[in-house]
């Protein structure tokens, strides 16, 4: 929802409830504004200069809001990791799926959904390939130091978890325990679990190197258990995919409050 005041729309967009309407109409009718919410654009519109209920605003409207929203994270930049790549397959599901496939889609999703939004994103891969070609140590290194050398305000792993029971299921979100880290992945976390439908495994500390030696905000998504035959369909189907990525989006926003 945005809010427009004397013709002027305020920075960021605020989550439409029934409370909230009603409180800024409460305060409206106590400072004698003139107030009108349009339901379809999800606009509030007040006027302060007198009572009178403030006009529609042009049809060129959207056009407005789309531009503004389209730079709602200008400036940040976000690295994404999609996990694993290249010899390394990681986790396999029942049907033969592969986790590094997974991740690389989910994250080139992420990243559509995120320059759309005006972030600059840097990938550790974008293709089906390792980041260094070396041994595991090196790789995990190469792929922090993507992030650092960019001073990315974010670094986020997407990967597919997996258990040698095929009952196990859900998602979780790791983090090193750092304030900002610990808020990032709570948000995404709660979004992720409720949009794909998947068991909430909740946020949990992990001392991942990944996440020890990046020099911002981390997380790691473990997004559902590729071993588990249900999930696994999930991770490999279009909209599990998009639903994953959109999510993750939209917890960004979220932490950024735009």
């Amino acid at each position: 929802m945005r809010i427009m005041i004397d013709g002027h729309y305020l920075p960021g967009n605020i989550r439409v409830n029934r409370d909230l309407l009603i409180t800024l109409g409460n305060i409206a009718k106590s400072l004698k504004f003139g107030i009108r919410y349009d339901a379809q654009r999800e606009l509030v519109l007040i006027n302060s200069k007198d009572s009178s209920t403030p006009p529609l605003p042009a049809d060129n409207y959207v056009e407005e809001r789309l531009e503004d929203e389209n730079a709602r994270l200008a400036g940040k930049v976000i690295c994404l990791d999609p996990g694993h790549g290249g010899s390394d397959p990681g986790a396999q599901g029942p049907t033969g799926t592969l986790e590094k496939d997974n991740t690389l889609a989910i994250a080139l999703l992420l990243k559509e959904k995120l320059e759309k939004n005006g972030a600059t994103i840097i990938m550790t891969r974008d293709s089906d390939t390792a980041v260094a070609s070396a041994s595991d140590q090196e790789e995990l290194s190469a792929r922090v130091d993507v992030a650092n050398h960019a001073e990315a305000d974010l670094y986020i792993s997407i990967h597919n978890d997996a258990f040698t029971s095929n009952t196990a299921a859900g998602t979780t979100t790791f983090h090193y325990g750092d304030k900002e880290s610990i808020k990032l992945a709570s948000l995404i976390q709660q979004n992720l679990a409720e949009k794909l439908g998947t068991k909430n495994r909740g946020c949990r500390f992990a001392s991942f190197y990944v996440l020890r030696y990046t020099n911002m905000p981390s997380i790691l998504i473990e997004v559902a258990f590729i071993s588990n035959i249900v999930e696994e369909m999930l991770l490999s189907s279009v909209d599990g995919r998009d639903n994953a990525a959109e999510s993750i989006c939209n917890s960004i926003l979220r932490y950024f409050k735009v």
